[in-house]
């Protein structure tokens, strides 16, 4: 891998950087993750009316094309056959399917764009991990920019509070009013990015300042907390107890499986719920509300559309908020007005068919998961490897519930870039 630290074990030595390399390195990474975190367009009101359009956001596809533009020009002065390293056979698969899923999508014109914006936001999540000069400065910007999201959301609360948090007079979901979102769009992105943000404050703490990491994960929790999002909420002890006991067990066969367990667990709680009477008995013993406030309904929409075209789905990103599906699809039930699956993986089949779902999941969580094993433990990178992992899992367990990582978007860049991480790590070594 590269400088934080990347460098192939057998072919590149640590550089020497000067003051204003340094700099460079750290503005292109303050850059992208200050794009991804406070967005092109923070604090976005969410009571204007809702077009079901087919354009595209011109404000995100220039900003994002821009990081791409800069970060390959850096990587093009600095050994970009680095990359190489994270070309493997499921990643070509991934993208072939995705390809063939616009070939078959009823709207082939809208998935052929949004694959493009998919393939520029992957080549972000590969490039800008190549950019820091050891895990100590990539802690050392990151903080930087948390702190800076943190500043943002909790002055939106203060200040604009109908513009960060949910309000009875949004368009879509008025009952999450009250709900905190700061920056973001939704409140399920706000808490997300507030359990990445604990993560990221654990990993400052132990790679760079006890104080500054214990300052962001102060600021982190309270905001979490105020978003009222139960998933989010959930998915952080459940996190950094599966995160731990895959870092003490001794067999890595263990662990991974211990990982993977409560990921087939969670969603037969979920989905099985609806066709296995014995599950759905239990759930309406153990939950108060055993619809998962009103999923039940959607999951069920989504499966049985799955099961249509279970092979390439109806095209990459797209089904929800088409035409064909608010108005072509109305009547029977409500959950045709959804905006997503409440479930990741459910979303990718009815987009890229049940073949694209199997292959994101082993691209981006179930191989991470044996790179995490095949890294090797050393002082300077298993505090990074960690906070990889963490993003990982994190997502495969939200993604049971919603779908915030599997949409095209900054959590699903932010999760790119983890299962790139631990792909890195797991062949390279990592400079001081």
């Amino acid at each position: 891998m590269a400088n934080i630290g990347y460098l192939p074990r057998q072919d590149f030595a640590a550089q020497r950087t000067s003051p204003a390399d340094s700099l460079i390195r750290s503005v292109l990474i303050a850059a992208v993750f200050l794009s991804l975190w406070i967005s092109f367009r923070p604090f976005a009101p969410l009571d204007e009316p809702i077009e079901v359009t087919d354009a595209g956001n011109l404000v995100n596809q220039l900003g994002y094309t821009t990081l791409f533009v800069l970060l390959a020009a850096w990587n093009m002065a600095h050994q970009p056959q680095r990359l190489l390293l994270l070309v493997r056979p499921v990643l070509i698969a991934t993208l072939f399917w995705f390809a063939l899923s616009v070939a078959t999508s009823w709207d082939p014109a809208v998935s052929a764009r949004r694959l493009v914006f998919a393939c520029v936001t992957i080549g972000i999540a590969g490039m800008v991990l190549l950019v820091p000069k050891s895990p100590r400065h990539f802690a050392d910007v990151l903080a930087v920019v948390v702190l800076i999201v943190l500043a943002a959301c909790y002055l939106g609360v203060l200040l604009v509070p109908t513009l960060s948090i949910h309000q009875a007079s949004d368009v879509l979901e008025p009952e999450l009013a009250g709900d905190w979102r700061g920056v973001f769009g939704h409140k399920n992105e706000a808490s997300a990015a507030m359990v990445l943000f604990v993560f990221i404050g654990i990993f400052v703490a132990r790679i760079r300042s006890l104080g500054l990491g214990a300052i962001i994960v102060m600021l982190a929790l309270p905001f979490l907390f105020f978003t009222h999002s139960k998933t989010a909420m959930a998915a952080l002890p459940l996190t950094l107890i599966v995160s731990v006991i895959m870092a003490r067990v001794t067999k890595p066969r263990n662990g991974i499986m211990v990982a993977l367990g409560l990921l087939v667990a969670l969603n037969l709680l979920s989905i099985g719920s609806i066709y296995i009477p014995p599950i759905r008995a239990v759930t309406e013993a153990i939950m108060p509300d055993a619809t998962f406030t009103g999923r039940t309904e959607i999951w069920k929409f989504a499966i049985d559309h799955v099961l249509q075209r279970p092979i390439t789905g109806y095209g990459f990103a797209t089904f929800w908020g088409t035409e064909q599906v608010v108005y072509g699809m109305s009547g029977a039930t409500w959950a045709n007005t959804a905006s997503h699956a409440h479930n990741g993986f459910v979303d990718l089949a009815l987009t890229t068919g049940i073949p694209g779902s199997a292959l994101v999941t082993l691209w981006l969580i179930v191989l991470p998961l044996f790179d995490y094993y095949r890294a090797p433990e050393t002082p300077d990178s298993a505090d990074l490897k960690m906070l990889f992992l963490r993003i990982c899992l994190l997502a495969a367990y939200e993604s049971c519930f919603e779908t915030i990582f599997t949409q095209l978007g900054s959590l699903w860049l932010i999760l790119i870039a983890a299962a790139f991480g631990l792909r890195y790590l797991a062949v390279s070594r990592v400079s001081r």
